[in-house]
């Protein structure tokens, strides 16, 4: 399956004969890679040049401020942009794509809501210990190969890369789309001081479809193909450290680690099945525990849960928080107990946070419960979200 994306024997597009004949003889290297990465799970596979994956693009949506907080996205511009010049020794990137779990969710709003490719054991750990074994492999076969695995942590344009080298076209959404396949898998590579290219090339086929961009909860997709992470349900869940602007708290609804509503809604997604690795598996009660058991859970217990997780991502206050905010969209009275309980153990950032939940509960129930908190609380950034005034500036830790 994997092989088919590279047609060995053709090499257009170059016009220096040195390359072309380089090109040439690389050839039975792109086999090799393709039978390690078909007995190591990956579904697909192609390869890029990486002079022909500079990029400035993301000049523009840095100066707009779409990256928010995620300040390593301008830390390290030039990589992105020109990684021929900061990848050296390294001439291509050879891109990979892994199915992860893409059963459907619960729809009940008292139910957190955890992002599908998170489900499972963390994606980083899983990948990059099949990109090893590969990269050993090659070695051994080749003493001179140096490559370096990377798996989504690394200062490159992956979903440029894939697209560029055939895997599929980056949807209005920005995800990668493989016509037939869908979206739901994660993207690796492996860099490689070889100069290889694979010939298939994918034409976008999102068409006039604007699926994805009418159903993001918070219009994060404000023009095709352009993300502000500011307001990206994935970003606020996950890499925002503070506070979550109190206008986009009623959009997030149960969602407590991430979001999937583009992915869900694409047609591309209708048939996709494609099958995933037994460590992508849900585990056990990250699909059905409540809201509330969410919410009373300890550290240690959390810590448990998550263990080799990509969920400890948004760290312990942070994922508590995402809850506190699930609570006051689901309304319930019967969380008043749990909000209560929760109350003396919980962060300045988390109880900022339940303070607005329990402002959205209706009933004396709650607002009795507010008084108390009140009279409690001595931290001013928690005491603005008795009033409703500016976002406390508090941050997880």
């Amino acid at each position: 399956m994997i092989g088919k994306i590279f047609n060995h024997e053709a090499t257009r597009g170059y016009e220096n004969e040195a390359e072309n004949a380089g090109m040439k003889s690389n050839a039975p290297l792109l086999q090799r890679i393709c039978q390690l990465a078909q007995t190591e799970g990956f579904e697909f596979a192609g390869a890029l040049p990486l002079n022909e994956l500079a990029d400035d693009r993301i000049d523009a949506w840095l100066r707009q401020g779409f990256a928010g907080e995620m300040g390593y996205m301008a830390r390290y511009r030039d990589q992105r942009c020109e990684p021929a010049e900061h990848f050296k020794p390294y001439e291509s990137v050879v891109s990979f794509i892994l199915p992860y779990d893409s059963t459907p969710p619960s729809s009940a709003s008292g139910i957190g809501n955890i992002a599908r490719y998170a489900l499972g054991d963390d994606y980083h750990e899983v990948i990059k210990k099949r990109l090893f074994r590969m990269i050993d492999a090659l070695k051994q076969e080749d003493a001179t190969i140096e490559a370096k695995a990377c798996v989504d942590t690394a200062p490159l344009l992956e979903k440029v890369a894939a697209s560029r080298a055939g895997l599929g076209w980056q949807g209005k959404h920005s995800n990668v789309i493989r016509e037939g396949k869908g979206s739901w898998f994660f993207l690796a590579e492996v860099l490689i001081n070889r100069r290889l290219k694979s010939e298939t090339q994918s034409s976008d086929r999102c068409g006039v479809c604007d699926d994805c961009i009418r159903a993001c909860p918070t219009g994060a997709i404000i023009a095709p193909y352009v993300i502000d992470s500011r307001l990206c349900i994935s970003y606020l869940t996950i890499e925002l450290r503070g506070t979550i602007p109190r206008e986009l708290r009623a959009k997030i609804g149960n969602r407590i680690f991430g979001c999937d509503d583009c992915q869900e809604v694409c047609p591309w997604n209708r048939l996709a099945a494609l099958p995933a690795l037994s460590e992508f598996t849900p585990r056990d009660g990250l699909r059905d525990r409540t809201l509330e058991d969410w919410l009373l859970m300890d550290i240690e217990k959390w810590r448990e849960t998550f263990r080799r997780s990509a969920v400890k991502r948004a760290k312990f206050d942070g994922f508590k928080r995402n809850v506190a905010v699930a609570l006051g969209n689901h309304k319930s009275t019967g969380s008043i107990d749990a909000i209560r309980r929760a109350w003396l153990t919980e962060s300045a950032l988390v109880r900022a946070h339940l303070i607005w939940a329990l402002r959205k509960i209706p009933g004396t129930n709650a607002e009795q419960l507010l008084g108390e908190c009140r009279a409690m609380e001595r931290v001013p950034e928690v005491l603005a979200e008795f009033y409703g005034d500016v976002d406390s500036p508090l941050e997880a830790k």
